[in-house]
C-alpha cells in the first residue's frame, strides 16, 4: 500500500511536471504567432496622433459593434470583460491617458486572440484598419498626402491625366460661305478677314 502511494505521488507529479511543459510550449507557440502577426499588422495612420485611451475604448466600442455613444468608463469595462487593455489596465481616474502605438498593437493583437476564441467578431486586421480611419480623422483633413513638386510636374506632363485642352482651330476661307462683295473691294479680297484668296496679290 505504501508503495502504491509512492507512485502515484511520483505519477501526479511527473503529469504536473509535463501538463507545465505543454503549457509553457503553448505559450511559446502563441508568442511566435503574435510576432508573426505584428509583422503585417499595419497602424502608420496612428504615428504621431495622440490618441487617449477614452477615444481608443470608444472607437473599438463601436468598430466591434458592442455598443453606441458610451461613457468612457463603460467602454473600458466593456473591453476588459474580454481580458483586453493597454498595458497592465485601462487608466479609470485618467482616461484621457495618451496611449503609444505599442500598446495600441498590443490591444488590437489580443483582439485578434478574442477572434480566435470567437469572442468578438473582427479580428485584428478589420480592427487595425477601423483605428486606421480614426487616427486619419483625428489628423483631419491635412493628414491627406500633398503631392510632391515633382509629382505634380510628372502629372502635368502626363496627357491621360490633365483635363482636354480645346485645340485651336485652323484659318482658313469658311466652307460653305461666299464673300461679300463691297464696291471698289478687289475680288480676292474677303470682307474683314485680311486672307486673301487664289489669284490674290
Amino acid at each position: 500500500m505504501v508503495f502504491s502511494g509512492r507512485l502515484l505521488i511520483k505519477f501526479t507529479i511527473v503529469i504536473w511536471i509535463i501538463a507545465c511543459a505543454v503549457a509553457l510550449a503553448g505559450a511559446q507557440g502563441k508568442t511566435e504567432d503574435d510576432k508573426a502577426l505584428l509583422g503585417p499588422l499595419q497602424l502608420q495612420e496612428c504615428e504621431g496622433v495622440k490618441l487617449t485611451q477614452c477615444e481608443l475604448a470608444k472607437n473599438l466600442i463601436l468598430t466591434l459593434k458592442m455598443g453606441d455613444d458610451l461613457t468612457c468608463e463603460a467602454s473600458f469595462i466593456q473591453i476588459q470583460s474580454l481580458g483586453i487593455a493597454p498595458g497592465e489596465d485601462w487608466s479609470y481616474a485618467d482616461p484621457h491617458k495618451i496611449v503609444n502605438l505599442d500598446e495600441i498593437k498590443e490591444i488590437v493583437l489580443e483582439i485578434h486572440r478574442a477572434y480566435n476564441n470567437g469572442m468578438v467578431r473582427l479580428d485584428g486586421f478589420e480592427v487595425a484598419a477601423g483605428i486606421n480611419r480614426f487616427c486619419r480623422d483625428i489628423k483631419g483633413p491635412s493628414a491627406i498626402p500633398v503631392p510632391s513638386k515633382k509629382d505634380k510636374k510628372e502629372t502635368e506632363m502626363t496627357p491621360a491625366s490633365s483635363p482636354p485642352q480645346p485645340q485651336p482651330k485652323e484659318q482658313g476661307p469658311a466652307p460653305a460661305q461666299k464673300p461679300e462683295k463691297k464696291e471698289g473691294t478687289p475680288p480676292s479680297v474677303t470682307q474683314g478677314s485680311g486672307i486673301q484668296q487664289e489669284g490674290g496679290t
